[in-house]
């Protein structure tokens, strides 16, 4: 054993040089990715959008005076989320940060419909809990222009590397594995990172067990001691209103077909639209960690049965912590041409949910009934995953 952990160290000392290619800025990097970030003219498109003219002045000079990431994500990025709270949503509410001990860093394990809010806004809430914010894992297809990844890793987002031949992929799969690990166990830092690539645009939250083996590929032989080493915590992030249905309906209508392809600027017109896009009410909620079930694993599974075990765990989690709005009961409806659930949604309800599937309609131009099909389906699929949770 004692052999197995110094291979272990060793490994992650040899990656270290790697973790350059991936990393977060340090804190000595900060003022001067800060002094680019305020001179260019795209933060200032964002000031204009977040915040009244007379406070831009005063915005700043208080990030000119940020040095490191944490108080950029205390002094920039809470205002911002709060700024587009207010224009964008009609609240934000949460549940089971009790389960967070802080101190105790982890990998938080969460299901992805945005993919800058998903993150962004359990950081606020983990810091008006004062409890510690993480580091965010996001992928390099969003890491366009210098101004993006100043502006990312000042904001401690670590990349996922997402190009690359098969080898490739694995090698960096496994240096990303070593950083989070090096982050848990060396830096007590936890880690945000989707429960799988991409966005979900269907509704069914479904966690990639690549994701776990991953996360197991640096550490011991014993898996179980491994996944406990990088105490896994899932979370769950409802939006009332899809902010990007257009485009998840649309590129899940080309799926069906022959493959979607996606163009060079999609992935940042989707978190422009998700900033912007009204989205109703936001739930976060938080599950008891992986770590609490782990003693109910046999120790003589096979490795992937204990992955698939606690995959099972975290969809499972998900889908009950999921907030269901008045709009997955009316799909649910809509789908099973019943009413059922009637007595959770009102005729403005409808009202709105008719707008919005006429509006991605008009958008795409394509047959009607199939994208009103694959609209309610977004909607009406984390009901029917609850469903089958409370019969089983």
């Amino acid at each position: 054993m004692r052999c197995e952990v110094a291979n272990i160290v060793t490994n992650i000392k040899i990656m270290k040089k790697e973790f350059d290619d991936i990393r977060p800025y340090y804190d000595s990097e900060v003022p001067d990715a800060i002094k680019r970030i305020v001179n260019h003219p795209q933060f200032h498109i964002a000031l204009d959008y977040l915040f009244p003219a007379e406070k831009h002045q005063e915005i700043l000079e208080d990030v000119s005076r940020i040095r490191t990431s944490v108080d950029f994500q205390r002094m920039f990025m809470l205002p911002a989320m709060k700024a587009i709270l207010a224009k964008t949503s009609d609240g934000l509410t949460f549940e089971g940060f009790e389960n967070i001990e802080n101190g105790n860093p982890g990998v938080f394990i969460s299901n992805h419909r945005d993919i800058l809010l998903d993150s962004a806004l359990l950081q606020a809430v983990l810091y008006e809990l004062r409890l510690e914010t993480s580091e965010i894992a996001s992928g390099s297809n969003l890491m366009v222009s210098d101004f993006v990844i100043d502006l990312s890793k000042v904001n401690r987002i670590l990349t996922v590397v997402r190009e690359g031949t098969p080898r490739e992929l694995l090698a960096n799969s496994r240096i990303l594995s070593a950083y989070i690990r090096h982050n848990i166990l060396d830096k007590k830092t936890s880690v945000w990172i989707a429960q799988r690539k991409g966005r979900t645009k269907d509704g069914l939250d479904k966690t990639e067990t690549g994701i776990l083996k991953m996360l197991t590929s640096t550490g011991p032989k014993d898996v179980i001691q491994a996944i406990r080493d990088v105490n896994i915590i899932p979370v769950c992030i409802s939006y009332e209103w899809e902010p990007c249905d257009v485009l998840k309906i649309k590129e899940n209508y080309y799926s069906r077909r022959d493959g979607y392809v996606k163009d060079g600027n999609e992935d940042f017109k989707s978190v422009i639209n998700g900033i912007v896009n009204y989205k109703g009410h936001i739930h976060i909620s938080v599950a008891k960690p992986v770590n609490s079930i782990l003693h109910n694993i046999d120790e003589g599974m096979v490795k992937s049965a204990i992955y698939n075990y606690i995959v099972h765990y975290i969809d499972e989690q998900v889908y009950s912590l999921y907030k269901l709005w008045p709009s997955n009961y009316l799909a649910y409806d809509l789908k099973n041409n019943s009413n059922k659930y009637s007595s959770r949604y009102t005729t403005q309800t409808k009202e709105h949910f008719n707008k919005r599937l006429q509006r991605v309609i008009e958008a795409l131009g394509k047959d009607p009934d199939e994208l009103k099909e694959l609209f309610i389906e977004m909607y009406a699929n984390p009901v029917i995953q609850r469903e089958i949770i409370k019969n089983k």
